[in-house]
Order: structure tokens, then C-alpha cells, then sequence
């Protein structure tokens, strides 16, 4: 059995040394960290809205394995050697899971809260319509009197489209739906391109975009209260339910267990 001032001085070098690390991150990291990353890695971020750039990423991902690492092996001292390289070996890997899982919730949490929001401006986007101005002008006009996520994004490639020789809204708009992953957005690209090409009025396709996206959200409504339901009922059927049973039921079991013997 290890010494009894093994594990506090092992515990204290592993809090220096994360600390370490945590200071090292927070200031300019060297040239060798500012190396190219995966493309898709840089667009991942993008898509949870991080400011953060992907070398800032991936060093606090190791700034966090290293920490738990530390943890683990001063933890793992008390066991011996093998348990002290199996928890380090174990808190590095649940660093980087700690990263990705925090990421792809980013993700995920950005991409419904946009989807909730794309409803409510679309049915903006209508009222505006109604004026008489064109449709890039209308959305201009929403996307500059609401405060929201999607709101900022649409008026920032509204800005963009409007540089002389730069790509079109709605190209921008399918980039933004395939980055984002929502396919109601390339359906208002689609609305605004048609428009645009044939000079139809897109009132019509917004409106039935928008009662799509409005009947999509009641329906995952329903079924989100159903699942509330149910994981209130389960639970209750069986601390509450089964117990009364058995207490109205014994007995009826105990006269039957006494008449067949």
C-alpha cells in the first residue's frame, strides 16, 4: 500500500499541473498550434455558433483531458500502478468526449432553436408582403425589426447579396440551409429563386411554408406531451400502482395458500 503522503503530493502536482495547462491555453498558444484543421471540424463549429476558432477548440479539448488525466492518475495511486494508468488513460478519453458531446449539443440546440424562430418570421415576412415592396425588401425590413439568431443570419447575408457581383440571396440561403442543416430554409430559397425567374408573387408558398412549419411544430408538441405523460405515469404505476396491488391482493392470496394446503 502506497505511503499515506503519496496521494495528496500526487493530487497537488496534478492540480498544478492542470492549472498549468489552463494558464498555457488562455494566452496565445505557438505558431504550431495555429495548423490547418478538417474542414469539417471548422464547419461543425460554425454550426453551433461557437466564436471560438477550431485551434482554440482543440486546445481546451486538451486542456480538459489533461486535467482529468492528472485527476485520474493521482486517484489511481491509492490502487497502484495499473489503476493509475487505466484512470489516466480513461480521464483523457472522457476530455475529449466531454468536447464532442458539448459540441454536437451545440449543434443540435442551435439547429432547433433556429427552426423554432424560422416560423414566427416567416408569418412577419407575410404581414410585410401585404405592402406592396418587393420580397428581399420585405425580409430586409423583418430581419431588421426582429431580435433573434435567425433573424441576424438572414440580414447578414441580405447585406452580403447586395455587394455588387457577389453570389444571390438565395444561394446564400441553400449554403446557410445545408450548413444548418434545416431543409426548410432551402425551401424558401427555392420560394425566392422561383420568384425571382418568374416573377410570381412568393406570398403564396410562404404562407404554405409557414403553416407546414407551424402544423410540424404542433405535432412534435403533442408528442413531447406525450412523452411528459408517460414518464410521469410509468413511474407512477410502478411506485403507487403495483404496491396497492399487492396490498389488495394479499389477502386473497394468503386465504388461497391457506385452502389449497
Amino acid at each position: 500500500m502506497p505511503d499515506a503522503h503519496v496521494a495528496p503530493a500526487a493530487v497537488v502536482a496534478g492540480v498544478l499541473c492542470g492549472s498549468a495547462v489552463i494558464s498555457a491555453a488562455r494566452h496565445p498558444w505557438p505558431l504550431a498550434w495555429r495548423r490547418p484543421v478538417p474542414p469539417s471540424f471548422d464547419r461543425a463549429i460554425r454550426r453551433a455558433g461557437w466564436s471560438e476558432t477550431p485551434q482554440r477548440v482543440l486546445v481546451l479539448t486538451l486542456v480538459r483531458s489533461a486535467v482529468l488525466a492528472a485527476i485520474g492518475t493521482s486517484s489511481g495511486l491509492l490502487l497502484g500502478p495499473s489503476a493509475a494508468l487505466t484512470l489516466a488513460v480513461a480521464g483523457a478519453l472522457a476530455g475529449v468526449g466531454w468536447s464532442a458531446y458539448s459540441l454536437h449539443a451545440a449543434i443540435t440546440g442551435r439547429r432547433a432553436r433556429l427552426a423554432r424562430e424560422l416560423a414566427p418570421l416567416l408569418e412577419l415576412f407575410i404581414l410585410e408582403l401585404g405592402g406592396g415592396g418587393s420580397a428581399l425588401s420585405a425580409l430586409g425590413s423583418v430581419t431588421l425589426q426582429v431580435d433573434g439568431e435567425l433573424a441576424s443570419e438572414l440580414r447578414r447575408l441580405l447585406i452580403g447579396s447586395n455587394v455588387l457581383g457577389s453570389q444571390p440571396f438565395e444561394s446564400r440561403l441553400n449554403d446557410l440551409a445545408g450548413e444548418l442543416q434545416i431543409p426548410a430554409i432551402a425551401s424558401l430559397a427555392t420560394i425566392v429563386a422561383a420568384s425571382r425567374e418568374y416573377g410570381t408573387s412568393v406570398a403564396p408558398g410562404v404562407r404554405a411554408l409557414a403553416s407546414d412549419l407551424r402544423q410540424s411544430q404542433r405535432r412534435e408538441l403533442i408528442a413531447h406531451s406525450r412523452r411528459a405523460l408517460n414518464h410521469v405515469l410509468f413511474p407512477a404505476a410502478i411506485g403507487v400502482l403495483l404496491p396497492f396491488l399487492c396490498i389488495l391482493l394479499f389477502p386473497a392470496v394468503t386465504t388461497l395458500q391457506g385452502n389449497l394446503r
